[in-house]
């Protein structure tokens, strides 16, 4: 019985990442149905059960377990200081465990393609980047995708898929790279940064180069964020510098990012709530936090136009407070931590690259709690699934 799951499982999820890669990225805003994430990670959830109902090792669900428990505080908490309208806290409640469910059931599951699956999904990937080249070049106004930072992250995705599929030789390298700079197109600052840094990380792991917790890492990395910062200064200065000197009209960006620290500041240990500040649902069903902190005026933050209320990641942490910041960031250095022990060094470039390109997206975007985000997170606890 064990083994006809295990055939099964592989086989299912396999049919899952396929399903989730062409409609959870590829054909998201063209199709225009807001709720396959919503459906993938639901499905992740009836799979896990299934598995672990036929495996009964309870102690497997236990790390679910916990950060199912931290977001469950989080809802009563909400709940408690009245952060929004019940309906905005259950629907932020289920945006934000989304992209952890995504990862913890992948890491659970277990799944392990085989390796004609594998020669299937880099064909598929080419195919489609063959696709994206064309579209980049034909639909200057981005209609396909609806903006330049979903087609770039559509790249990501991709490259990140292929990566799982491929060998550490020179050939495949060549073909992720080239697949990354048809991102390019994008002309995302944000994009340029990730890309410079995962050509410059591809070529020095395959020289031999190694990860480690060092001074020299330390080091590495400090120059590689000056590389990124100097990639995308200009939009690093219009969007936040520009918009802070200006006083009477700040923009939206650095007045979330501003309100979000004072959030943190006010709201201590454990932030403003669900469904409060920087979500969606915090938009459309207009938190109270905007005016109390006078920013209901600006424009996009406004409540008839709260366009880039959800603009970026970083701010809606305020919601969770310092306790949850920390939370965050320690989940991705046990992630990495994890890695550099247990996973080949191939296999560690990649979940430092997934890291690195949230760490940078999240700036500008609030990809890591969207369809996006949920796919890449599958992937990575597909890569570390074998080590879990």
């Amino acid at each position: 019985m064990l083994s006809r799951l295990v055939f099964s499982k592989n086989n299912l999820f396999f049919a899952f990442l396929i399903f989730g890669y062409l409609f959870g990225v590829i054909f998201y805003d063209f199709i225009g149905f807001d709720y396959v994430d919503e459906l993938m990670a639901l499905f992740l959830v009836a799979f896990t059960g299934m598995v672990v109902m036929e495996r009964r090792n309870w102690k497997e669900l236990m790390p679910l377990g916990i950060v199912t428990g931290i977001f469950i505080f989080y809802l009563i908490y909400s709940f408690l200081i009245k952060s929004n309208t019940p309906v905005a806290i259950c629907v932020d409640f289920l945006t934000q465990i989304k992209p952890f469910l995504g990862f913890y059931c992948t890491l659970l599951i277990a799944p392990a393609l085989t390796v004609s699956q594998k020669r299937f999904l880099s064909i598929l990937c080419i195919a489609v980047a063959g696709g994206l080249l064309i579209l980049g070049i034909i639909d200057v106004n981005f209609l396909f995708f609806g903006h330049q930072s979903r087609y770039a992250t559509a790249i990501v995705a991709t490259f990140f898929l292929l990566s799982y599929c491929s060998t550490n030789s020179w050939s495949d390298i060549a073909v992720l790279l080239l697949i990354l700079t048809i991102g390019l197109i994008s002309t995302r600052s944000k994009f340029y940064g990730f890309w410079a840094i995962a050509i410059f990380l591809m070529i020095y792991m395959k020289v031999g180069g190694k990860i480690r917790f060092n001074i020299k890492t330390i080091a590495l990395f400090g120059c590689l964020a000056l590389i990124t910062i100097w990639l995308a200064k200009d939009k690093i200065i219009l969007y936040y510098v520009d918009g802070m000197m200006n006083s009477r009209e700040m923009w939206s960006r650095p007045a979330m990012m501003l309100t979000s620290i004072q959030i943190l500041y006010d709201y201590f240990p454990f932030g403003s709530g669900l469904g409060s500040f920087g979500t969606f649902a915090s938009a459309e069903y207009y938190s109270p936090v905007y005016a109390a902190y006078e920013i209901n005026h600006l424009w996009g933050l406004s409540k008839d136009m709260p366009a880039f209320i959800c603009d970026a990641f970083y701010p809606e942490l305020a919601q969770f407070g310092v306790t949850g910041v920390i939370l965050y960031f320690a989940f991705w250095f046990s992630i990495l931590r994890k890695s550099t022990k247990e996973l080949l060094p191939t296999m560690q470039l990649f979940v430092l690259l997934i890291f690195i390109f949230f760490l940078i997206e999240g700036i500008a975007d609030a990809t890591f709690t969207q369809n996006r985000g949920l796919f890449i997170l599958i992937l990575l606890g597909l890569i570390l699934s074998p080590n879990k």
